[in-house]
């Protein structure tokens, strides 16, 4: 699924999405073909009275999220917490392993599951300067977690969390300026997206490792994030980067 016809129909759609509505269709969508019913796509912030143009957008059961607002699980809730220990997306059975579990905690994930959030996968979003975030997908029996499925959660939280960045901006008539980068930070963005490390990406380019690491780590610095991953999801959406490129190199 991770490179599939699939997966650059959502992409093509994440970017002609304008509002909350289309981007709950496509969320909702790609929850299904992950193997997930429910999802999550929200900053770390209270719950009950978020603030402005933060992103909270849910689909769990109304009975769970009347539940986190009136018990404020919201702020022991152990998959936000285990989120912000990791940079890239982990499996709730994790949990337990990334964080010592309070008996709270303990009692938010047993509640949790009695109402339908049995297994999930959650993938973390950080971008400078603004909120945590996350992006949950779940699900009411286990999931078998290939390497397919977490690399296209990944994919697929990451992106719709940017098109929800994106909305929020524009409802707050403030739209974010696309950084420019060189085209040869795009030659390089391009192999790392499709796989391939910096020494692979060398050798195809002809150009030291070191300068590839040089070319990708400023064109970090000019979206403001730090990680290879956020930073090819940012591009693509921009469209600066193109997923039938990668495709190609395959």
């Amino acid at each position: 699924m991770l490179m599939s016809p699939k997966m650059v129909e959502f992409m093509d759609a994440c970017r002609a999405i304008s509002d909350e509505s289309g981007l709950r269709d496509v969320l909702r969508d790609m929850t299904g073909e992950l193997g997930f019913n429910q999802y999550a796509l929200l900053h770390h912030v209270d719950l009950a009275h978020p603030p402005a143009h933060s992103i909270t957008l849910m689909g769990y059961e109304d009975g769970w999220m009347e539940r986190i607002i009136r018990n404020r699980y919201f702020q022991d809730d152990p998959i936000l917490a285990a989120s912000n220990r990791r940079l890239t997306g982990f499996g709730w059975r994790e949990v337990s392993d990334i964080i010592r579990l309070s008996r709270r905690q303990r009692r938010i994930l047993h509640e949790a599951s009695t109402h339908g959030l049995r297994d999930g996968f959650t993938v973390p979003v950080q971008v400078a300067g603004e909120y945590r975030g996350t992006c949950s997908f779940a699900s009411d029996h286990p999931v078998e977690l290939t390497a397919d499925i977490i690399g296209s959660a990944q994919l697929v939280g990451t992106f719709c969390f940017e098109a929800a960045r994106r909305i929020t901006n524009l409802a707050s008539g403030s739209p974010s300026k696309i950084p420019e980068l060189t085209q040869r930070q795009l030659d390089c963005l391009v192999h790392v997206g499709s796989g391939k490390t910096s020494w692979e990406t060398s050798v195809i380019l002809g150009v030291s490792e070191d300068t590839v690491d040089k070319h990708i780590s400023s064109a970090m610095e000019r979206y403001g994030v730090g990680k290879r991953t956020l930073l090819v999801v940012r591009a693509l959406f921009d469209g600066q980067l193109s997923y039938r490129d990668m495709l190609r190199l395959h």
